[in-house]
């Protein structure tokens, strides 16, 4: 047991003392804090400057002129200074609660608007009669004035504005250009048609269109959270961010001294130091001294990112959306995680002399474990369903799986805990006495490397 210990110091402090290390799992998460807290400064949503011409095929003969103005009016609003500001000045209300004045917030507002420049449209209206495919095929054609390009071709319904036979209203149809910004189609020209019609339906049955939209604007409250310390904003985003956060901290902890493991094995192996360090231990227990000492590198890991993780939702107040519980059973399935990845790693390392021959033995190993990454979402918005509860018990992606589950909204019945638990033990077990066989063969074995099927048959050898 001393000699297992050692072993396990030993692969612990080569580990964590190295430069790589030190930047892999400090520096790397400053860096994502500092980028993340520079790139929202970085990024504008005022929509880039366009200039062309937008096409308006208007059968009813009664909405051309209103979409005409809709769409200028809305251009002029997604870029400019102007719409910026107005704005600005509604919101202005709010930003008194922080210490600034209205007037503050408006300067700020203008500063920061000066250099906008709003998207320069041109709405023709063509007759209803116009060949509908020969105006597209202008959505393609080359110009040399971008003034004169054609970006969007609006189409209306014969019907929009009166009910067919079976009382359904027609529509429109919006043909873009290729590249052409998306948000100039969804906050320019489809607003603008859609409020078109809709006044014009609502005049035609005697309602006053300015009226029923002031009825029918309902400002939505945000809901409030009530906990033991008091009421705060409720945070869907945390309920899909907090479940995924669990899984790639559980990934990267587990994965970063499996990787370790792998490395560290196959050197010491192509460098003869394996021959050196089993002339003092046994292959058994040199490489449970290896697995227990890159498993407090993962522990390491573990706790550094999650308590970056627990500090990050008590500054933003979500710190009740986690519960111990779900903090102990995130240990859990940790250790089964690195333990099923670990014997993978030490077996792969031991039979391998080179770092390029291991990945043909991995690669399809890893695509599996993928697989609750790839389903996350599903996973995440429906926890107690048939994939998730079926992927709970089958190792090796049970223990990823199951912390979406615990981090979801949802709380996952106990006995599925408990049994989901049990098999990741059970699993443990049968990896490592499988590691363990594949481990005493190919430590001292070189040339070749084996594929899979070989070391199924180490497996039954040993």
């Amino acid at each position: 047991m001393d000699k297992t210990l050692l072993v396990a110091w030993r692969e612990f402090t080569s580990t964590v003392g190295t430069r790589g290390f030190f930047i892999g799992v400090v520096i790397f998460p400053l860096i994502m804090v500092v980028g993340f807290a520079l790139v929202p400064a970085l990024i504008t949503n005022q929509p880039p400057p366009v200039r062309g011409r937008v096409a308006v095929i208007d059968p009813t003969g009664r909405l051309a002129g209103e979409i005409e103005r809709g769409i200028l009016e809305r251009a002029a609003e997604s870029g400019g200074p102007e719409g910026a500001i107005a704005r600005a000045q509604q919101l202005a209300s709010g930003v008194q609660g922080n210490g600034a004045t209205a007037g503050q917030a408006l300067e700020i507002a203008q500063g920061v608007v000066a250099g906008a420049s709003a998207p320069e449209l041109r709405v023709e209206v063509l007759p209803d009669d116009t060949d509908v495919e020969t105006v597209k095929a202008e959505l393609y054609a080359t110009k040399a004035d971008a003034s004169r390009a054609m970006l969007a071709v609006v189409q209306l319904d014969p019907n929009a504005l009166t009910a067919d036979a079976d009382g359904q209203y027609g529509a429109y149809r919006v043909y873009v250009r290729a590249k052409l910004d998306a948000r100039i189609d969804r906050q320019v020209i489809r607003p603008a048609v859609n409020r078109a019609i809709t006044d014009a339906r609502q005049r035609d049955i005697g309602l006053d269109p300015e009226r029923v939209r002031k009825l029918t604007a309902v400002v939505a409250p945000q809901a409030q959270v009530v906990t033991a310390g008091g009421e705060r904003d409720s945070s869907g985003a945390a309920q899909i961010l907090l479940p995924l956060g669990m899984l790639m901290l559980l990934w990267i902890a587990s994965f970063t001294g499996g990787q370790y493991l792998l490395t560290t094995t196959i050197e010491e192996k192509s460098n003869r130091v394996m021959e050196v360090l089993l002339s003092s231990v046994s292959p058994l227990q040199l490489m449970v001294g290896k697995i227990v000492g890159q498993m407090g590198v993962g522990l390491l890991v573990l706790t550094l990112y999650g308590a970056m993780g627990v500090v990050g939702l008590v500054s933003f107040s979500l710190g009740d959306e986690l519960s111990t519980s779900e903090l102990g059973l995130l240990l859990a399935y940790f250790l089964i995680a690195y333990f099923l990845i670990a014997s993978m790693m030490a077996a792969v390392g031991s039979a391998v002399s080179e770092v390029h021959e291991a990945q043909s033995l991995i690669g399809p190993i890893m695509l599996v474990v993928m697989l609750p990454m790839i389903f996350s979402t599903a996973i995440i918005t429906n926890p107690n369903g048939t994939l998730a509860a079926v992927a709970s018990f089958v190792p090796p992606f049970s223990p990823f799986v199951m912390v979406l589950r615990v981090g979801a909204a949802e709380p996952v019945p106990g006995w599925q805990v408990a049994g989901s638990i049990a098999v990741g033990l059970a699993s443990v077990c049968v990896a490592s006495w499988a590691a363990a066989k594949v481990f005493r063969i190919g430590v001292l074995m070189y040339g070749k490397p084996p594929n899979f099927w070989t070391l199924l048959r180490w497996v039954r050898m040993a």
